[in-house]
């Protein structure tokens, strides 16, 4: 968070905590504008998307991730100061970002479901899709592809 050109918090959180801390911190902020980094499609939307009460700029993020040195705090680090970065550019404003998962976004989080359930079973297509768009999550996913909710998923019993 930038009060000015000083950096006054910045924060690591999970994707699914993300909506929630940047709505904390800009609470009693009548005049706060979030910058999101538009690199990666599906993650952005899902904030920007949940963000509809929330002035909200898409920044290009291109070159904002440096390079740090051996022990300087790894890939946690790097995003922090990626983030830093991206709130000091001036972006696109934007209510909303519609974005239609590709191919390889889709195996992506199938793979991710196949991991998830410790190689029992892959998700469908369809709950694929509807994790890429923050719709389900994808241990939800993975409880309803057991259940038998997706046809086309690849389920290995024993």
């Amino acid at each position: 968070m930038l009060s000015g050109d000083t950096v006054v918090a910045a924060f690591h959180v999970p994707l699914a905590d993300a909506v929630a801390t940047v709505r904390a911190e800009v609470a009693d902020q009548p005049d706060a504008l979030v910058r999101v980094g538009d690199g990666d499609r599906l993650r952005s939307a899902r904030i920007v998307n949940a963000l509809e009460d929330v002035a909200v700029e898409l920044v290009d993020e291109s070159g904002t991730t440096p390079t740090l040195g051996r022990g300087a705090g790894g890939k946690g680090m790097a995003d922090v100061l990626a983030a830093v970065n991206i709130a000091r550019l001036e972006g696109e404003p934007v209510e909303t970002r519609d974005v239609e998962p590709t191919a390889g976004e889709i195996q992506r989080i199938k793979n991710e479901s196949r991991d998830a359930s410790g190689g029992d079973l892959t998700i469908g297509d369809d709950l694929a899709r509807r994790v890429a768009l923050g719709e389900v999550t994808l241990a939800d996913a993975v409880a309803e592809q057991r259940e038998g909710g997706d046809a086309d998923g690849d389920t290995d019993a024993g």
